[in-house]
């Protein structure tokens, strides 16, 4: 059993015993037959290695002497040779060059890259914590900075640098499977080193950036980025690349998108022995301590027949739903003991299944996600398991339907289920339901205050006022103002209330922080229709507005209009009033909170037909 190893020092291990040459040209000829086993190399290429563009004349004999060395090592010999085992692998002789023949898993280079694959093939597959393991497995096999005892050459260099990279694209796919994971805390005095040793490479600085956020060591996050600017610009005269100033923008702004994706979330503690927690971190909530006593109330009531308790909680955009559900399931550990769960339908990368949630709740209480059943019905009948005679509290995120909620329900009627939806939700599970209301101004103010922080009065309150009241008085909204202040510190509170209410479709799809972020989100999990009517109100009218004038702008039919608008009120979008205006035939009138006129009409107007948006198909071009 030959072991040739690339990935450190050079070693040469024959049956347990070490059998490395000692000359440095030799040790050199090996190194690059090794890095190009199986293959020929040519002889022009092992002479400009050892001599590169001032060979000997005597360089070929020299090289065959140095071959022969070689051979005379166990393992190598020459099978030609007498005494030679039949069958054994050597350094082989061929038209043009050499050729070291031997086993692929003779070489720890070998090894490394298929247990890379492997790792890769895990990721791709949904095997987050699998592909971890492999990817671990891979960087061990590495015993220091590839053949760092060697003098090297040009070829053998450029190998060297190639494998090199190659462990750094591993380390960080294998950083990336644990940020996944949700194991930003142990890898922060990692990526710190990391970053240190390497104070170029963005990559490494950006996941330091984002553990030490989930962390909720935010002012450390961002003393990241301005040392990696400090670096670049002093020593290559460069900015932080867009993806890193990206990321320091929704640092600045607690952008909720870095939060972990697609309903994964921390696990705190060892799920197989202990009561699982898998929620995402908390956050103190402003103003909402009565609505948070009453849910709380809702679901801690005495058990009944009739299954779990679940509550739906809705309420406009940027009303802090899921902070909400998030923060009092923190709260009440002590009346469900025997686990928490998080899950959310709204992926950053698109809405998830209901079988990927349930194999997100299921790797969350110890279940392996590659040994999970494929079918959706498997999966919630497992589920359906675990909780059966336990005490669960679930929350589950971005909730549209019933539909979605039905399979993920905990067994026994001692659980408990808080859905955040993003429009109002009906069904006979839901037994009750809260709607968060706007925090009102002097709520809304105590949060904008205690966001901001210390620095420089603001003065102008009419004017802060009137800017928070453009924000709806809702959470999100107000700390993505506070976002755009930090970003901007020179501004005042009246050059950011202008700079809201300016008509400038570019601004809302902009990456800074932006109050309007939460009704774009909002509006596009609307059907189009729905969408490009909305848009069209928002444009054509300036108050209130009934179904006979909203009929006469969208041009479709009163009945139509009256059920499209209401519609809109289930998804937080319209308000709704007693009719007062004497020309209307119906019972209400309907009107655009001014952070959402204003954020529909920042966005790019919808070239769609009437036809559309009476439910047809759109007419095709001519």
């Amino acid at each position: 059993m030959l072991q040739i190893g690339l990935l450190g020092t050079l070693q040469v291990v024959h049956d347990g015993v070490h059998v490395t040459p000692s000359a440095p040209k030799v040790r050199q000829v090996l190194a690059l037959l090794a890095l190009r086993a199986n293959t020929t190399v040519p002889l022009h290429q092992l002479v400009e290695e050892l001599w590169e563009e001032h060979p000997p004349s005597s360089a070929a004999t020299t090289l065959q002497t140095y071959i022969y060395q070689l051979r005379k090592l166990p393992g190598l010999c020459d099978p030609h040779h007498p005494g030679a085992v039949a069958g054994a692998r050597a350094l082989l002789t061929t038209p043009g060059g050499y050729r070291l023949s031997i086993p692929q898993n003779s070489l720890d280079s070998q090894e490394f890259a298929e247990l890379a694959e492997r790792g890769r093939a895990s990721m791709e597959g949904g095997s987050v914590a699998e592909a971890a393991d492999l990817l671990q497995r891979a960087l061990t096999v590495w015993r220091g900075p590839a053949l760092s005892d060697l003098v090297l050459g040009p070829i053998v260099g450029i190998d060297t640098l190639r494998l090199e990279e190659q462990r750094y694209e591993v380390l960080e796919e294998r950083l990336d499977a644990d940020l996944l994971l949700g194991r930003h805390h142990r890898l922060i005095s990692e990526l710190t080193a990391l970053a240190a040793d390497n104070p170029t490479r963005e990559g490494l600085h950006a996941k330091l950036m984002l553990s030490l956020y989930r962390a909720g060591r935010r002012p450390e996050a961002l003393e990241v980025f301005q040392r990696m600017r400090r670096v670049l610009t002093r020593e290559l005269g460069l900015e932080p690349c867009s993806e890193l100033q990206r990321l320091h923008q929704q640092v600045l702004a607690g952008d909720r998108c870095l939060d972990l994706p697609g309903g994964r979330t921390v696990v705190h503690g060892p799920p197989a022995t202990g009561a699982p927690v898998a929620l995402p971190a908390d956050v103190p909530l402003v103003g909402r301590e009565a609505e948070l006593q009453h849910v709380a109330r809702m679901v801690s009531e005495p058990r009944t027949a009739d299954g779990p308790r679940c509550v739906a909680v809705s309420g406009p955009p940027g009303a802090g739903t899921t902070a909400f559900a998030v923060h009092l399931a923190h709260r009440l550990g002590e009346v469900f003991p025997d686990g928490r769960l998080y899950t959310s339908f709204g992926a950053a990368a698109g809405q998830l299944t209901v079988g990927d949630a349930l194999a997100n709740l299921l790797e969350a209480v110890g279940h392996r996600r590659s040994e999970l059943p494929p079918h959706e019905v498997d999966r919630a009948r497992m589920f359906h398991a675990w909780t059966a005679g336990r005490r669960v509290l679930l929350v589950i995120d971005d909730v549209a339907s019933i539909d979605q909620v039905a399979h993920l329900l905990p067994a026994d009627s001692g659980s408990a289920v808080l859905v955040a939806g993003y429009r109002r939700l009906y069904g006979g599970r839901f037994k009750s339901r809260m709607d968060l209301a706007p925090l009102g101004p002097e709520g809304s103010l105590d949060l904008f205050v205690s966001a901001l922080g210390p620095g420089p009065t603001l003065g102008d309150p009419p004017g802060l006022y009137a800017m928070l009241n453009l924000c709806g008085n809702l959470p999100g909204p107000t700390l993505e103002a506070v976002g755009l202040l930090t970003l901007r510190p020179h501004w005042s509170i009246h050059q950011l209330f202008d700079w809201l209410s300016r008509n400038r479709p570019a601004c809302a799809a902009h990456q800074r922080p932006h109050p309007f972020h939460h009704v774009v989100r909002r509006c596009g999990r609307l059907e189009p229709r729905l969408r490009d009517a909305l848009v069209a109100l928002a444009r054509e009218t300036t108050g209130d507005v009934t179904v006979e004038q909203a009929a006469a702008i969208l041009g479709v039919d009163a009945d139509d209009t009256e059920e499209l608008l209401e519609e809109l009120v289930e998804f937080f979008l319209l308000g709704v009033d007693r009719a007062s205006e004497p020309t209307t035939e119906r019972f209400f009138q309907y009107r655009l909170a001014p952070l959402v006129r204003t954020a529909l009409r920042a966005m790019p107007q919808p070239a769609r037909s009437r036809h559309a948006i009476q439910g047809g198909a759109p007419q095709s071009a001519a």
